[in-house]
This record gives structure tokens, sequence and C-alpha cells, in this order.
């Protein structure tokens, strides 16, 4: 049995590693096709989580017997560990044959699965990587197989992808977070960060959010939006959501111990982490472990994770109150039934979105919303907190509307321990008189003339290099917003950190000539969500005065107003050119 999965039946990942070692040099001896599908099961670790781990294993039971029973004479079908498959297709006389299979498989989850009473539907997402193409050895074969798997996780569910070396930046960087992750959480890797929560009558400090990031080698500061879904597909959000929790409870009892006064720290949880039969166990003893009194613990929770799981989270929520522990709906505003929330689950707290927040007092109807939510949560007796306020015509309005509390940049960015104590020492937190822009520095010590745009230029962007290592990814569109001789202004959707060993390239269009540079990025910023760089080229002093020479012309033709059809101007609006399906 030290061969076989003792769950399934099927041949385990040592067996499969020696089979897959085998049949790579036997197509490598006789030159022919070799294919690796990694299989993963979509939303499993929901199902198990929900119907128990009874209910799980016997649903892998009959996936690995539907797939057990498709598979062709020379076909090899394991199961690596979870919920991960894998099947090796060789002797393939063409590559349809591939296709084929691929389409067999995902017909397979189209029927429902009868595990004891219930009906289950679940789908799968497979990815396949192919020898001699695009994989050279048994390593890409395994490495670029669970990427394309993770490709197709986003495409939808039930899709396969072959993996091609085009697929972009955002697929490149997912996969190596995901590949990282369990890392970082097995040395605790990831840390907090605090934003102060605001009285907005005394500007005093009466709470804190605990806000996770990751220092990762390669990408730099990773935010909670790229890792906990990641954290969720892969099993590791229980133990990462209790070392965050413990941490951030720690965090404040040492405050309180050291003299300052007290305040409620806020922590994130998600859906995956009450779905835990022992949840309120689990806060229960990290109180008591951390000796943080309950009051002092704010649990927030989004709209949408109480409307997929309403009769499993609101018993939960009641225990938690119940503990004396208060309880905040975050992104409030942004479901269909949001008022409903209010009666059932009984919320301390409602966090406005910052979408209602950003275009206060200007745009009147989103005014109009956080005014009356604001007035009616003053009725129930709920607390209210605008969250991403940055301006100051933000912060009068909310005063003059009796807003209870206020979170955003115009007070503090997210802050390391360090930086928040001196803040609480103070009490206080007043806004910023001035605006929060980019850092100028890099601005004043530029060498060269810069053209700013009249409409960014569109332009494809890869990486050639990280860490010091050759990188092979596609392309990712990308907006230039200025150019000169020595750098560009772009902006993405995808978050890179700035670092000199970290090379990418760009390609435009310019007076009908096809434009190639390559640089690093020297400063980031993000501007209504989306991410703003500066990159510095390193190109030899030849390209160099040749660009100069073609931006010259460019600067003219600018000037009046004759350049638009021979160069790659942007033609929709930035938030359509960065929508999902204009990226693909």
């Amino acid at each position: 049995m030290a061969y076989f999965d003792y769950l399934t039946g099927l041949p385990n990942r040592r067996l499969f590693e020696e089979e897959l070692k085998r049949k790579f040099e036997e197509a490598k001896h006789s030159q022919s096709v070799l294919a690796l599908m990694f299989l993963d099961l979509d939303g499993f670790k929901f199902l198990n989580d929900t119907l128990g781990h009874n209910i799980g294993d016997k649903l892998l039971k009959e996936v690995a017997f539907r797939l057990s029973n498709i598979r062709r004479v020379t076909d090899f079908v394991s199961r690596l560990g979870g919920d991960e498959f894998t099947v090796i297709l060789s002797n393939l006389k063409e590559l349809d044959e591939i296709h084929d299979v691929a389409q067999q498989i995902l017909k397979l989850f189209e029927l429902p699965f009868r595990v004891e009473n219930y009906e289950l539907f679940i789908t799968t997402s497979i990815g396949i990587s192919l020898y001699p193409y695009g994989s050279n050895n048994i390593q890409d074969l395994v490495k670029n197989a669970d990427l394309a798997m993770y490709r197709a996780k986003d495409e939808g569910k039930n899709k396969y992808q072959i993996f091609s070396p085009t697929m972009n930046i955002s697929m490149y960087k997912k996969f190596t977070l995901q590949n990282d992750l369990r890392k970082a959480v097995q040395e605790k890797n990831i840390f907090l960060l605090y934003q102060p929560r605001i009285d907005s009558k005394s500007n005093k400090i009466v709470g804190a959010e605990a806000l996770a990031r990751w220092k990762h080698p390669e990408w730099g500061i990773v935010s909670p939006e790229e890792f906990i879904t990641l954290a969720e597909e892969s099993g590791l959000i229980n133990t990462l959501g209790e070392q965050l929790l413990y941490m951030a409870c720690t965090q404040n009892k040492k405050w309180q111990d050291q003299g300052y006064d007290p305040i409620k720290i806020s922590v994130n949880f998600s859906a995956l982490q009450f779905l835990q039969v022992n949840i309120v166990d689990t806060v229960e003893n990290i109180l008591a472990a951390t000796g943080l009194e309950p009051k002092w613990l704010e649990i927030e929770i989004t709209e949408t994770v109480v409307m997929e799981n309403e009769a499993n989270i609101a018993l939960k929520l009641e225990q938690l109150r119940e503990m004396g522990i208060s309880i905040a709906i975050d992104d409030f505003g942004t479901g269909y039934s949001s008022l409903s929330y209010l009666k059932k689950l009984k919320p301390s707290t409602v966090k406005i979105d910052r979408s209602f927040i950003q275009q206060i007092p200007i745009d009147i109807e989103n005014t109009e919303i956080a005014t009356a939510i604001i007035k009616l949560s003053e009725k129930l007796k709920i607390d209210v907190v605008a969250e991403g306020v940055e301006t100051s015509e933000q912060y009068a309005y909310l005063r003059k509307i009796h807003c209870n509390e206020m979170q955003g940049y115009l007070f503090s960015k997210p802050i390391a321990t360090e930086e928040f104590e001196r803040i609480l020492k103070i009490g206080k937190c007043l806004p910023h008189t001035g605006v929060l822009t980019e850092d100028s520095s890099f601005e004043n010590r530029r060498e060269y003339f810069r053209i700013e745009l009249p409409r960014p230029l569109v332009a494809e962007m890869t990486i050639t290099s990280l860490g010091g290592k050759a990188v092979q990814v596609g392309m990712t569109k990308v907006l230039i917003e200025d150019i000169g001789p020595g750098g560009v202004r772009f902006t993405s959707n995808i978050k890179l950190p700035p670092r000199p060993d970290l090379i990418l390239k760009l390609k435009t269009y310019i007076l009908e000539q096809t434009l190639e540079v390559s640089g690093s990025i020297v400063w980031a910023n993000e501007v209504d969500n989306l991410q703003q760089y500066g990159l510095k080229f390193t190109i030899k002093d030849k390209l160099r005065d040749s660009l100069t020479s073609l931006l010259n012309q460019f600067q003219v033709l600018i000037r009046n107003k004759t350049v638009s059809s021979t160069s790659s101007f942007l033609v929709t609006s930035k938030q359509q050119f960065f929508s999902p399906k204009l990226q693909k």
C-alpha cells in the first residue's frame, strides 16, 4: 500500500512521481508527446467544511471511481492528496486526443454525485502541460500543469487550460503566491498593520482595524485581497485566521498593559472561518490565552459572507455577541438585502462601503445613500463607521450628518505597531491638511524631459527578469500616462514591487513605429483602485538617442493635435480598459 492512496485506492504521489519519470524518459526516447493533467475540484473545501469530512471522503472516492473508468489502457490516474488528482497521457498520436480526454473528464462532473442522502454538484478545473511543447523537463511539466490549472480556475468552473508561455503576469504572480503561501503561514511571515478609527466629534482614537500583509521575497508587500482567497482555496485559512486573531488580541492587550487608553481591535473573518464547527470555542480560547477582555474585540464580516451562509453564521454570531464581542458588518450597502441583516444579526457596528464615501458630497445618490444609512443606524442604536475617508470635504460632510466614526487615509494609512503606538500615545488623530500624493523626489531628480500625453497610450508589458532569474510570461496590457527618454509613468491593475531586479519590458506604438523598452520600477502609488508606477529605463545611449529623436517629433505633433491615428492611444475609459473581459 506504500504506492497507493488509502482512501481511493488510486496510485499515490510516490507512484505518480516514479511513473511520470518513466513515461517522460519513454517520450524523450521515442520523440513522442506526453501530456500531464492536474485536476483540482472547484469548491471542494467549502463543501467539506460544510457537510463534514465523512461526506467529503466519500465524494473523493466517487470522483476517483469515475476517473478510473474513463482512462485508456496507457493512461495513468493518481491522487496527489486532498482534492488533487493527476492524469498522465502517453503514446499520443494526435494533440486532439488531449482535448478529447479533457472534455470527457469535464462531462463526468456534469452529472451529480450521490453521497448518502445528498445529491452533490461539483466541478473541476484542469491544467495541462505538454512535452516537448513548452515543458522540456519533469519539473517544468509539473509546474506548468499547476500554473495552467490556476488559469482554468480563473476562467470559471469546469474548464481546462493547456499551458502556454504566453500566460500573463497576473496568472504568474498568483501561481507563485499560491506556491509560497503554505511556507509563509508555517513560518508566520504574515504580519499585521493597524489603521485607526477616529471618533468624528473629538478625533479621539477609539479603535483600530488589524490588516494583514505578507512580505513576499519577490513580490514585496502583498495585500489580503491577493492572498486570502488563495488561503481559502488551499485550506490554510483557518490556521492563518487563528494566527492573525492571536496576534491582534496579544497586541491590544499589550497596549492596555502599557497604560494606553483601551481601544477595540477589529479583525476580519472570512466565510470559511465561520464554517468551522468550533469557531466560537477557538475565539474564546484565544481571548483566554491573551488575556484580552471580549469587549475590546470586534469581529468584522462582509455582507457577502452573511448572504451566502446566513443560517450557519447567524447562530455563531449570536454566541460571540453573548460573550461580549462586538460584531461589525463590513462593506455595508453593497448587498441586495442590507437592511434585513440589521434586524436579523443585530450588529453593534456597520461600516459603510468606501464606494459610497468616495464621491461624497459630489455624487448626490451616493451621498443620500450614506446619509440614509447613518440616520437609520442612529435610530437602531448601531454605530456607523465611514471607510475610505480621504478628503476634507468628505470629513466635513460626515461630521455634519453625525457619522459616529471615520477611518481612512485622511487620518492615517495602515501603519506598523511602533508607529501606531506613537499616535496612540497622543490619543488623537487629526485629519491631514495636505493632499496625499506620490513621492515627488524621483520627479525632481529627472535628467530628461517628459511628455504629458493627451490620452494614455495602450502598451503591453511583460516581466523578463525577477531576482536575477529569467522569467518567461506573456504580455499584460497597461496604460502609459507620460513618457520621456528616461522612463515612463504607467498604470496597471497588477500590484508590483519597486525593486531594481524586477525588469519589465514595455511595448507600444508611436508614430507608426514599434517601441520596446526595458526598465525597473522606482516608485508605486495607488490611484482610483489602480496601480500607478514610475519606470526608469535601462537602455543604451544609442537607443536613448533614437528614442529622444522620436519623442521630439511626437511632442510637436501632439501640440499640433495631428498624432491620434499614428499611435496607440486609448479610445475607451480606464475602467473599461481594465475590466476583466478586455484584459483577457
